[in-house]
């Protein structure tokens, strides 16, 4: 497979002027990038510029945190579906996934019901302060609560990504597509990822990757 069709863009660097925004969604006309990812403030310009590629947007719900409550999550999730977004990215915190099962039963059954209505919504944690041992009860809770795309981290080291793409792949099982997140990986690193359990991954930049370039599947 061709690295464009396991990436995606994260354009959620809040300091981003409207200006660089704009610069880089129109260089993203001419090039084969499958879809991005924006803050909801962005989201409707995001539609604009893009309105004549294939690119499919998403945007995050609760980010970076992810400590809003429920009411306040799927609030944001209906939202962004009437803004027109393609795909959500859910922010839940580690302490609601480990310490809060029945918090995390309600929010899976509102989830689904939001999903079925508006469409796809995946689930992110921030793996990059936990412990072993919460990362795993972490992985065997999404698997317990059939959430099936999983996004790791904000930009973790490669090493620590790697790390993670074992644990996270080998915990919660293949029914899971296990999204890794990085700063700038080459496409070596990307490789390896997939090698080590990732199926997908997040980038802050394209600037290492030759998107054309082809990617061995496991």
């Amino acid at each position: 497979m061709d690295v464009s069709e396991v990436v995606s863009l994260r354009l959620v660097n809040p300091a981003m002027t409207d200006w660089d925004f704009k610069d880089q969604l129109l260089a993203l006309q001419i090039q084969p990038v499958k879809e991005i990812v924006v803050l909801p403030n962005h989201l409707e310009r995001a539609k604009q510029l893009l309105a004549r590629t294939t690119i499919k947007i998403g945007t995050v719900i609760d980010y970076p945190l992810g400590n809003g409550t429920i009411a306040k999550k799927a609030f944001e999730v209906g939202k962004a579906f009437q803004s027109g977004a393609d795909f959500l990215e859910i922010t839940v915190s580690p302490t609601m996934l480990i310490q809060q099962s029945e918090q995390a039963q309600v929010l899976q059954q509102t989830l689904h019901s939001l999903a079925m209505a508006w469409g796809e919504i995946r689930i992110r944690v921030d793996s990059r302060h936990l412990k072993e041992l919460q990362k795993i009860e972490i992985a065997e809770t999404i698997k317990k609560l059939g959430w099936n795309h999983l996004v790791l981290g904000e930009g973790d080291s490669f090493e620590n990504a790697k790390h993670d793409a074992t644990i996270f792949a080998y915990d919660a099982g293949k029914a899971v597509e296990l999204q890794i997140n990085l700063i700038k990986p080459d496409t070596k690193q990307l490789q390896e990822l997939l090698l080590s359990g990732a199926d997908c991954f997040g980038v802050f930049t394209l600037e290492n990757l030759d998107l054309t370039a082809k990617l061995r599947v496991v």
